[in-house]
């Protein structure tokens, strides 16, 4: 059987402790039973594995026993001996030597180095079972930002993407990269494992040079940007500055950005940075999701804004005062009726509804979604994901419907997605 795998690099910390982990692999000879063959996997058996290149991933060594009580498994990788017919290609730990960058990865930790193929094998006891681990190339190494600026005593967060196998999704792989500023400096600081950086001070309109690197394999990427001041906060409304009504139950988003004396610099989001000094929760509440806030009316008509500040830099906004109406669901369209995804592109639904007071606005994420096949296409719902469509590779024509319930009237409406496969894709 012959598996994808798409596992980023096991971070120290994770080795850590699957090795204390399989370390305790229970000893069941003791109890009657003995040991009738061998087989290795990440979580079942497996013959063959597809990595790409500068990934790790978990291999295990199971051993079956056969008893008078029947069949069971043990997971032996730190009895087992270990080897690799091509370590320059891909090395399997032995939890105590350390890899290339100083790392000691768990026992039977397998890393693929560069693009090639290698056997791994292990052997406990009498026993012998071996994988063949085929590399392939990582491509579209990249540092995911456009920002030139950012904000002196803020935090932003850098994410390293790339795509492993023709074809396939791009992935974050933030965490598997040793993050640095080359040359080393004072004016900003960099978690090495995470990618976050804080700005300490104004770099002049010098630039900053943020590397990440993926140690096994000695690639590495950078992005450059200045720390600067920030002029001004932004607000960006889901619905516009000047649309204020808000039905009762419903909700819009906003977002909050810096802005720099360079008007063509790119905007940071600092939505998540921001504190909420003062609501008006009589009428609406708040709640931050991943990059945005969402504010919600209440039961309750009157108006309600949100006062909010940038504790770092003792910067504060204040946002529209969003009008709560008492207003009724009419009805609901569920948008685009002709959307089209070629795999492993994602798509994007809006369902918006009408009110009897005329207003139209989208509410999306006050809908319950429904594939008509979920093994082959998912939206996904809440705050951040909210109409979201991701399918499998496959070539598929799926339903799906979006309803909503009202004061005991449901409302729904449904579209067709065509869901296109990518020949290059695993």
């Amino acid at each position: 059987m012959k598996i994808n795998l798409r596992f980023a690099p096991v971070t120290l910390a994770l080795s850590v402790a699957a090795a204390l982990l399989f370390g305790c692999s229970k000893d069941i000879v003791g109890e009657g039973q003995k040991p009738t063959r061998m087989y290795l996997g990440t979580s079942t058996e497996e013959e063959a594995a597809q990595m790409a290149e500068c990934t790790s991933t978990q291999m295990n060594a199971y051993v079956v026993f056969d008893g008078d009580s029947g069949e069971s498994i043990g997971i032996y990788n730190d009895r087992a001996q270990w080897s690799s017919d091509n370590p320059s290609v891909v090395l399997v730990s032995d939890g105590t030597t350390p890899s290339p960058d100083g790392t000691v990865y768990a026992v039977g930790t397998i890393v693929a180095l560069r693009p090639g193929v290698a056997t791994i094998s292990a052997s406990y006891l009498d026993f012998h079972a071996a994988i063949t681990v085929d590399v392939s190339e990582m491509s579209g190494l990249r540092i995911d930002s456009d920002l030139t600026d950012i904000g002196a005593q803020l935090d932003q967060a850098f994410v390293l993407k790339a795509v492993l196998s023709e074809g396939s999704p791009e992935q974050d792989i933030t965490a598997s990269a040793a993050w640095r500023f080359d040359p080393a400096t004072s004016q900003a600081y960099v978690d090495s494992a995470t990618g976050l950086v804080h700005a300490n001070s104004e770099t002049g309109g010098q630039n900053l040079r943020l590397v990440a690197r993926l140690p096994e394999c000695d690639r590495e990427v950078s992005t450059s940007f200045r720390v600067s001041p920030v002029q001004a906060l932004q607000i960006d409304y889901e619905r516009g500055a000047d649309v204020v009504a808000l039905p009762e139950g419903f909700s819009e988003s906003f977002t909050v950005y810096a802005s720099f004396a360079d008007t063509s610099a790119p905007r940071q989001n600092v939505t998540t940075q921001m504190t909420v000094d003062e609501i008006d929760d009589d009428y609406i509440a708040a709640t931050l999701g991943e990059d945005a806030y969402y504010v919600t009316a209440d039961d309750r008509v009157g108006s309600g804004r949100l006062e909010l500040s940038l504790d770092p830099l003792d910067l504060k906004i204040t946002t529209k005062s969003w009008q709560v109406q008492d207003s009724t669901l009419i009805d609901l369209q569920l948008t685009p009726d002709d959307l089209r995804i070629t795999y492993p592109d994602t798509g994007q639904l809006i369902a918006t509804g009408t009110f009897d007071n005329g207003l139209v606005m989208p509410v999306t994420r006050h809908v319950s979604f429904t594939s008509a096949d979920a093994e082959v296409l998912t939206v996904g719902g809440g705050n951040d994901t909210a109409g979201e469509v991701t399918t499998t590779n496959t070539d598929a024509n799926v339903e799906v419907s979006a309803s909503i319930t009202v004061d005991d009237d449901t409302y729904e409406d449904s579209v067709t997605v065509r869901s296109y496969a990518n020949r290059y894709a695993n």
